[in-house]
């Protein structure tokens, strides 16, 4: 595997602004993820997951800005802060170069447009032009032999740039080029291993199950074929046999596809099922990062040894963490779980640890293996 990163976040910082006060979500969260891996990323309800890739996205909610840091992203060999993007290069990052697959599918479906009309609409945004040369191919076919303009319409798709706006008002209502891009709604349905996907391109959101749905998300999410695809706890409301169709489905989408992807989760078990390297976070902050392996056989930082440690064995008694996860309102000073941790130092609860290499491609933020800033 390739170490090229297709994404770091570095000492990135979101801030909510709430009645209640400044909630610190994210307080200098730093992530890569290489090429053609499965990141998983890992970590107790609240701590900023969520808040992580949709700050990758730029789609942090308000009250919610983002007050510090960069998100680079590999584009082509150049790699490009994405916090510095204006809105039409956002535009034509979001759904062609990274893509999300959200929590809840039904929230993300319009309930009024078929599933063709919704994976439709993401392909003709990114990809016209290329299903306009599909249609000239068609319209050549069609007309070999006699008469016809396609041949002007190949020499102006050669210059692209200053001719896109004549082609889309040409072609942008021809049956023939609509026709393309329904083709490649069924192709992106038989991907995900959608049934009759023909039949399943002319439902209505209310007329899916819950897997469909899902289905039909993480469709719309690969229509483009992204660089990066981001998966928000995708199986959360699913139950445990759709569950394991999912990942099964997305473990080999990564294979054919050839995306990176940001696997978001709370379950262990998902990680070491599916991800090749896991970063955990608590309470805003990446706290270590390895090798899913390396993670699970020796883990270092005291929560993730304690997240470890919690998971129900067989003849074993279920051990809990001690204390509650501190409001982000009013953080504890230096490392956020040194008031329930046992190895808690006086200078826990001063100064906030660095992320340090601990071994090869194992990285922790604790005293007990480093010093501070």
């Amino acid at each position: 595997m390739s170490q090229r990163n297709i994404a770091e976040v570095k000492d990135l910082e979101v801030r909510f602004y709430t009645y209640s006060g400044v909630v610190e979500a994210l307080d200098g969260v730093n992530l890569a993820i290489k090429e053609g891996e499965i990141l998983g990323l890992v970590g107790e309800t609240g701590c900023g997951k969520s808040v992580t890739s949709l700050s990758v996205m730029m789609l942090v909610p308000p009250p919610g800005k983002i007050e510090g840091g960069k998100i680079l992203f590999d584009k082509q060999g150049k790699k490009e802060d994405i916090l510095t993007m204006d809105d039409n290069s956002l535009r034509g990052l979001r759904g062609k170069n990274i893509a999300m697959i959200f929590q809840e599918p039904r929230a993300y479906l319009n309930p009024v447009y078929t599933v063709e009309d919704q994976i439709a609409e993401v392909i003709l945004v990114h990809r016209r032009m290329e299903l306009l040369k599909k249609a000239v191919d068609t319209l050549e076919k069609k007309h070999k032999g006699k008469t016809f303009e396609c041949g002007n319409y190949r020499r102006m798709l050669k210059n692209p740039k200053s001719l896109i706006t004549r082609l889309i008002a040409k072609f942008g209502s021809n049956r023939t080029f609509n026709n393309e891009a329904k083709k490649e709604v069924v192709q992106v349905l038989k991907s995900v291993e959608i049934p009759d996907p023909e039949r399943v391109a002319q439902m209505y959101p209310h007329e899916l199950s819950g897997g469909m749905a899902q289905r039909t998300l993480i469709a719309m999410a690969l229509s483009c074929n992204p660089t990066l695809l981001i998966a928000d706890e995708p199986t959360t409301n699913l139950d445990v046999t759709v569950q394991a169709q999912i990942l099964n489905l997305i473990r080999g989408l990564k294979q054919s596809f050839k995306s990176s992807i940001l696997y978001i989760t709370h379950d262990l078990g998902v990680v070491a099922q599916l991800c090749d390297r896991v970063a955990v976070m608590y309470a805003g902050n990446i706290i270590e990062t390895a090798d899913v392996f390396e993670l699970f056989n020796s883990p270092l930082h005291p929560y993730a040894r304690a997240l470890l440690e919690s998971i129900p064995r067989p003849g074993k008694p279920f051990t809990s963490i001690p204390g509650f996860v501190p409001s982000l309102v009013n953080p504890p000073k230096g490392c956020r779980f040194n008031d329930r941790c046992s190895y808690a130092m006086e200078v826990c609860r001063r100064v906030k640890p660095v992320f340090l290499k601990a071994k090869e491609e194992h990285y922790v933020a604790c005293f007990l293996y480093g010093g501070s800033e």
